[in-house]
């Protein structure tokens, strides 16, 4: 594994450390306990003089580290900010996944460079300060490494990708480029499991070589992993990969869960069981107790209503490869397009309708709603999806997630 899992006195050191930063400085007791209450449930790991929490968090010390903490601070008081955020650089993908969320948008043209560098300055000027590279397959794409650049040291990027193609100059190029976290999708310990859930022969063993070429390089590497109902039913089977994952020396985990979106849009059965849910708690509490196995962020956990709830157009959007803004990579909604709109403009909008945040997977609620609209169109027009907005609201007034309700969370004049 690349760095040192903090623990005991370390993590404390680790922490203290973060609260000297100038940003953290300003906070109320109030809002440091809050940002401590997520800490408790995170592992820090220090490389060199990084210091990483999960992959949604930038590392510390970092200007990308400040202005996440000040977004978060400006969004608690009532303005809205796209604190993170996901480009789909492209379409064109070499697998077929299972549960890909991607399949069914409609038009799979993909954004140049130009347009890409305007758009990460709009969203940077906007107050984002974590930036996602996504597909598709963004490897595909031979100026991703110049496309990470146009990042700089505002915002902390990340790449999304099977790990097809990389070699150890393109790690060299996308490391110099600043590319602050690589997730490498990896979903079991069995090549043959992996490979028939990815829809392409070898992308298990593509996946491990990846990973072994970024620790090579010395990054933190982390892992995307989706598992479905019946590995997360399975704790023999689960924990194998979870032990496998240790011995990879990973360290950060995404876990997503099945979202009913994309291919999955019309499969309400693919979604986790209340039991389901229950065990992805439990693996993130493993996770983050035992040294030595990655760091976690689960889905189910930090955007349920103990944690962040979901932040979709509330402090994250996501723009396709055709340019459609929408709340997140899963919801087939949009209020606009970049090549039509600043974003500027289409956030001001979403700012002023996802006003606070939801306390479950708003992709999961709006998906039976859209499966009724009989279209194969996607993303939605802006008609449709303003439709569908009014009619499955993203927030339920005077209700907020935990943490947001520790920060002191100010609804302000009036909430849409």
């Amino acid at each position: 594994m690349v760095g040192e899992q903090l623990y005991g006195f370390q993590k404390i050191n680790g922490m203290m450390e973060m609260l000297k930063s100038p940003v953290m400085r300003t906070l109320s007791i109030r809002q440091l306990l809050a940002m401590n209450y997520i800490s408790r449930s995170s592992k820090l790991t220090r490389v060199g003089e990084r210091i990483y929490m999960n992959t949604f968090t930038p590392y510390f010390p970092s200007e990308a580290y400040e202005r996440y903490v000040a977004g978060i601070v400006k969004t608690v008081n009532g303005q809205p900010t796209p604190v993170m955020m996901n480009f789909a650089v492209t379409a064109n993908c070499i697998c077929n996944c299972w549960h890909c969320s991607f399949a069914d948008r409609t038009k799979k043209n993909q954004l140049t460079i130009g347009e890409l560098k305007d758009a990460i300055t709009q969203v940077q000027e906007l107050g984002t300060s974590m930036i996602g590279f996504t597909g598709g397959e963004p490897l595909l794409r031979s100026d991703i490494s110049e496309i990470i650049s146009l990042v700089g040291k505002k915002s902390m990027s990340l790449m999304f990708s099977t790990g097809f193609g990389l070699t150890r100059g393109k790690v060299r190029e996308l490391k110099d480029a600043g590319l602050g976290i690589p997730v490498v999708s990896l979903d079991h310990y069995n090549a043959d499991i992996h490979d028939r859930r990815r829809g392409r022969e070898g992308m298990h063993a593509t996946a491990i070589k990846a990973i072994e070429m970024y620790q090579a390089e010395g990054m933190y590497v982390a892992v995307s992993f989706v598992p479905d109902h019946e590995l997360i039913s399975n704790p023999e089977e689960l924990y194998k990969t979870l032990d496998f994952f240790k011995s990879l020396g990973v360290n950060d985990m995404r876990l997503t869960s099945p979202i009913l979106s994309g291919h999955l849009n019309d499969r309400p059965e693919e979604k986790l069981s209340a039991a389901d849910v229950k065990r992805v708690n439990e693996v993130q509490k493993f996770l983050v107790k035992h040294k030595g196995y990655p760091a976690c962020f689960a889905y189910d956990v930090f955007e349920s209503e103990k944690f962040y709830g979901c932040g979709a157009g509330f402090h994250f959007i996501f723009v396709d490869s055709a340019g459609n803004v929408c709340p997140c990579d899963f919801c087939s909604v949009t209020l606009g397009n970049m090549r039509e709109r600043p974003i500027r403009d289409i956030w001001t909008e979403y700012s002023g309708i996802f006003r606070a945040p939801g306390c479950s997977c708003y992709a999961n609620r709006i998906s039976r709603p859209i499966a009724d609209l009989h279209t194969a169109v996607r993303p939605l027009t802006v008609d449709q999806s303003k439709e569908i907005i009014r009619t499955c609201p993203t927030f339920t007034r005077g209700t907020v997630p935990k943490f947001y309700k520790k920060m002191g969370f100010n609804w302000g004049e009036n909430p849409k």
